[in-house]
């Protein structure tokens, strides 16, 4: 019971939702499984890997189908969010340790749509990206929405998907992964 004069701080309130916020918004403790194989299928007739994209900085039109043989790592992303750069400085150091080891594609996806390709490019330069990132676009966005759920159109939940040479998706999941985590995908998806 409150004593006449004094006002509750609200404190254990605050303290529960910035716990709340830290758990989903800090580094996952790692790769979770991928479901049993087949589960996720393949990418040769998902919409949102078949639809036309353009490389915001070379703009050179591709689809995600168009690197079979190599593992593709795709990145729902935006310009403005802290967590996709943690995320992208994370990936880049993971691609250069792969570099000349394994074929991967690395896609940064543009899901905010008040970014435009030269926000992207220009974000990609500032940040000093060498991969391709691209602006997805509301048929793209609906896709990965309907494939993977609404989460993975928030660029602060740092979704990822990991297709394997052959196209067959073998993880899809949100959570920040360390350089480390990012090899061992890659190179599981690999095999």
């Amino acid at each position: 019971m409150r004593r006449p004069g004094r006002h509750s701080s609200g404190l254990p309130a605050l303290g529960l939702a910035l716990a709340v916020l830290v758990a989903a918004c800090g580094p996952s403790a790692g790769p979770r499984p991928a479901p049993s194989e087949g589960q996720l299928g393949t990418i040769a007739e998902a919409a949102w890997a078949t639809t036309p994209l353009t490389d915001a900085r070379s703009g050179e039109a591709f689809r995600l189908t168009d690197f079979a043989g190599s593992v593709v790592v795709v990145e729902p992303m935006a310009a403005w969010c802290i967590n996709c750069l943690a995320q992208q400085r994370e990936a880049q150091v993971a691609l250069e340790r792969l570099r000349g080891e394994v074929p991967v594609v690395y896609v940064s996806l543009g899901v905010d749509p008040g970014e435009g390709p030269e926000d992207l490019a220009a974000y990609a330069e500032r940040e000093g990206f060498d991969w391709r990132f691209a602006v997805a676009g509301p048929e793209v966005a609906r896709a990965l929405a309907d494939a993977f759920g609404p989460i993975f159109l928030s660029p602060p939940s740092t979704p990822l998907v990991v297709v394997d040479p052959t196209g067959q998706i073998v993880f899809a999941d949100v959570g920040r992964h360390s350089a480390s985590a990012l090899e061992s995908l890659i190179r599981e998806a690999h095999q």
